[in-house]
């Protein structure tokens, strides 16, 4: 399991960690030669050691049921510790005779979510987290969310730490790249495109979510 690309390991009953991969160490940005076996979520030198109680529930309802249950995940994860989503899968980890021991936990970057975890209500949409084109740089992808989110230039100049004169000169551009005028032809010209979706991995707060 250590060549796998995505994180993986074992729990025992207890959620003692039993192994995880390099993958796994490298989401959690754990020292180098660390070593988690025999530990627990919350021992762990990582921002998620915070949320050990809600993992370690994840596991007995995991243990529980004798089904695959899945998480979303939204921390600070890798060497930048970025806030990035990522859904879990967990699954009764069982030893020779079939009795479950623990759990096997395999993760997997979240390039769409469904707006349900974060709206209320029925409709559901699909939520993008990486950029939807290159047209925009990242800076400008952020004031378009900013723009669609109904704020104005003060605003986001506040939010993005920058001068006001800064953020109308990056609009402009915006508004050049896309053919448009104003912030409601470029809310039409991003929608008409299926941008709408995007939402800036950076703007996620934490969280964690068992899914149905």
């Amino acid at each position: 399991m250590d060549n796998l690309d995505e994180p993986c390991g074992v729990k025992d009953i207890s959620s003692t960690f039993v192994y995880a991969n390099k993958a796994y160490h490298d989401l959690l940005n754990l020292p180098k030669g660390y070593n988690v076996t025999g530990r627990l979520d919350s021992e762990l030198p990582a921002t998620t050691s915070e949320y050990a109680s809600m993992f370690q529930a994840h596991d007995r309802l995991v243990e529980k049921t004798a089904k695959r249950r899945s998480s979303l995940e939204i921390h600070p994860f890798g060497r930048e510790q970025q806030l990035k989503a990522y859904f879990f899968d967990k699954t009764p980890f069982p030893d020779s005779s079939g009795k479950t021991v623990g759990t096997f936990f395999h993760g997997r970057k979240a390039e769409h979510l469904s707006l349900r975890f974060y709206t209320k209500g029925d409709k559901a949409e699909s939520l993008l987290l990486t950029l939807p084109s290159i047209i925009f740089s990242e800076i400008e992808w952020m004031i378009i969310f900013y723009l669609r989110s109904h704020l104005c230039r003060k605003e986001i100049a506040i939010k993005m730490n920058r001068s006001e004169g800064y953020i109308k000169n990056i609009i402009a551009m915006i508004y050049d790249k896309a053919g448009v005028t104003n912030t409601r032809m470029l809310i039409d010209f991003i929608r008409e495109k299926g941008w709408h979706r995007y939402v800036p991995e950076q703007l996620l707060t934490h969280h964690h979510r068992i899914l149905p």
